[in-house]
C-alpha cells in the first residue's frame, strides 16, 4: 500500500506564513522609519523659522469637500428614490379631498325619487330631475331646490341588465331607501306580484277624494303637464304584450313592513306628502294652501 505524507505541504504553508509576516514587519518599520523623517523636518523647520515646502512633512488624505447640491439636484434625487410614494400619496390625498367635500360642501337633495317603467322617461327630456324639482321646495332649507331621480327602465334586450335593474327596483322599495316612486302598469304589477296583490303605498283616495286622476295608491300623471313634459301618453303605447296603453303613476311608500320608522323617513314622508299635493295643486288649485296629513303611526302599528 502506497501512500503520501501530509508534511512537506505543510512546512511549505508555514515558511510562506513566515514570509508574509516578515514583509509586513518589514513595511511597517518602513512606514515607521518614515514618519520620523517627516517629523524630524518639520521641527528643523519649526527651529528655523520657516514653512515646510510643498512635498515636506507628513502627507495626509484629504476629506471629500461636500458641496451643497442644488435644487434641481435635490428634487432628481429625491423623485428618483420617493416617485412611487409620492405618487401614492396624492392619490389618496385627492381621494381625501374629495370624500370629504362630497359629504360635508356638496348639495344635499332635497327628495330622491325613484323612477321605475318599461320604457324609460328620459327620451324626451333633458333633466329628469329639474322637471321634478318644478314641484318640490326647499325642504332642506339650503336655499337650493333639488331632486335626486333615479331611473330604471325594462325595455332592454340585455337580460342579465334587465335583472339588475330588476333586483335594485323591488329592494328600493322594499327597503324604503326612497319613498317616492313614478311606476307604469308593468312595474306597478311587478310588485303586487312580489307583496300577494298588497299594496306598498299610501291611498291618496282618502286624501283627495274629487281629484280624477287619482285612484287609491295611485296618481295618474300620464295626462298631468308633467306627464306632457315628459309625452307620457306616447311613451305608454310602446307595444307591450298585455299593456296596450300603459298609464303612468306617482306613488309614495307608506312607513311599515320593511321601510324603517325613523326620523329621517318621517321627514322624507312629510315632504313627499308636500310633493304630491304640489302636483295636485298643478291642476286643482283649490289645494293650492292644503297640508296634507297622513297618519304614519297607523300605518306602522297595522301594516308591520
Amino acid at each position: 500500500m502506497i501512500g503520501y505524507s501530509a508534511r512537506p505541504a505543510e512546512e511549505g504553508d508555514e515558511k510562506l506564513a513566515k514570509k508574509k509576516r516578515r514583509l509586513s514587519e518589514q513595511e511597517l518599520r518602513q512606514q515607521e522609519m518614515k514618519e520620523l523623517i517627516e517629523l524630524k523636518k518639520m521641527r528643523q523647520a519649526a527651529q528655523e523659522g520657516r514653512q515646510l515646502d510643498e512635498g515636506e512633512g507628513l502627507q495626509f488624505e484629504q476629506e471629500e469637500v461636500l458641496v451643497p447640491k442644488t435644487f434641481k439636484q435635490k428634487w432628481k434625487n429625491y423623485w428618483y428614490h420617493y416617485k412611487g410614494v409620492t405618487w401614492l400619496s396624492i392619490f389618496i390625498a385627492v381621494l381625501a379631498v374629495w370624500f370629504i367635500h362630497d359629504m360635508f360642501f356638496s348639495p344635499k337633495p332635497d327628495l330622491s325619487i325613484g323612477i321605475a317603467t318599461y320604457t324609460g322617461v328620459s327620451y324626451f327630456t333633458d333633466d329628469i330631475s329639474e322637471d321634478l324639482a318644478a314641484y318640490a321646495n326647499d325642504y332642506n332649507g339650503d336655499g337650493k331646490v333639488m331632486i335626486s331621480a333615479s331611473e330604471s327602465y325594462f325595455s332592454m334586450e340585455d337580460a342579465e341588465m334587465v335583472s339588475a335593474y330588476y333586483q335594485k327596483f323591488i329592494a328600493e322599495v322594499s327597503g324604503g331607501s326612497e319613498l317616492v316612486f313614478i311606476l307604469d302598469d308593468y312595474t306597478y304589477d311587478i310588485l303586487l306580484d312580489n307583496t300577494d296583490g298588497e299594496s306598498m303605498f299610501i291611498d291618496f283616495g282618502e286624501l283627495y277624494p274629487d281629484v280624477d286622476y287619482i285612484d287609491g295608491d295611485k296618481i295618474d300623471i300620464t295626462d298631468h303637464p308633467l306627464g306632457e313634459t315628459w309625452h307620457l301618453p306616447s311613451l305608454g303605447s310602446v307595444e307591450l304584450e298585455g299593456y296596450g296603453d300603459r298609464r303612468y303613476y306617482l306613488c309614495v311608500r307608506y312607513l311599515g313592513n320593511s321601510a324603517k320608522d325613523n326620523e329621517k323617513n318621517r321627514e322624507e314622508l312629510a315632504d313627499a306628502l308636500d310633493f304630491v299635493n304640489n302636483i295636485v295643486s298643478t291642476t286643482n288649485p283649490e289645494y293650492q294652501d292644503n297640508q296634507p296629513y297622513y297618519d304614519a303611526d297607523y300605518d306602522i302599528e297595522h301594516k308591520n
